[in-house]
């Protein structure tokens, strides 16, 4: 379950996330079912928003605390308003499953967040990628491959291109791995910073540039941590 909300009377707004069929959004009636409660359920309905019935919780829900607790509500929302609705997107659904894994199982202290920060980067690749947006981090626009000493722009819909300021070419060169989405590698600080930028330049196109509720709060929480 990734979101819901008070609907009508004794009834949610419920968003759901699936192996199958991808974001299903429906109405259920009655009790509240957890945030990351696997379940299994009965949908009905041919419109888009599905009446939900029969619910069964499978296993306990992941527990997420402390920074990981928000950083789960980020990766909902991205969820909630980006992932197609009713349409399949297996290999997001593989990485939101490892997404939580890896923050339920934080190790302590992780002061720097370096581990909570690329599980979330791995998140984001995956997520682009299955939606069409996946960034070539071995070449620039025009397919001239990535210099380590260069510096270069990142646009989004377009890529890399050599500039005077920006991005440096080694750290992009770091993730032109097509392994690092299915790896545990924790990666450098500074490659963590420089996909922070990039992947937000190209998610915010996908957003219409309007804001994340759960970066406000990630924000905050850090501010006041």
């Amino acid at each position: 379950m990734l979101h819901q909300r008070a609907y009508r009377e004794n009834s949610k707004l419920v968003h759901f996330f699936s192996l199958e069929f991808g974001r299903i959004d429906g109405v259920v009636r009655g009790g509240q079912v957890p945030l990351y409660q696997p379940v299994l359920l009965y949908a009905s309905g041919k419109s888009a928003l599905k009446s939900f019935s029969k619910i069964e919780w499978v296993g306990p829900p992941k527990n997420l605390q402390g920074s990981a607790l928000f950083a789960g509500f980020y990766a909902n929302e991205l969820l909630v308003r980006l992932a197609p609705l009713e349409e399949a997107i297996p290999n997001t659904f593989g990485a939101y499953s490892q997404l939580l894994d890896e923050l339920q199982n934080l190790p302590v202290p992780d002061t720097s967040n370096l581990v909570l920060m690329t599980a979330l980067r791995r998140f984001e690749s995956v997520l682009l990628a299955e939606l069409g947006y996946a960034i070539n981090f071995a070449q620039d626009f025009l397919g001239i491959a990535i210099q380590p000493q260069q510096l270069y722009r990142f646009t989004p819909n377009e890529g890399f291109s050599p500039n005077n300021s920006g991005e440096l070419g080694e750290y992009i060169l770091a993730m032109a791995n097509p392994e690092f989405a299915f790896s545990q590698q924790v990666l450098p600080a500074e490659v963590i910073a420089m996909l922070s930028r990039i992947y937000r330049k190209a998610l915010a196109i996908l957003l219409n540039d309007k804001p994340l509720k759960s970066r406000e709060l990630w924000i905050a929480q850090q501010s006041g941590s």
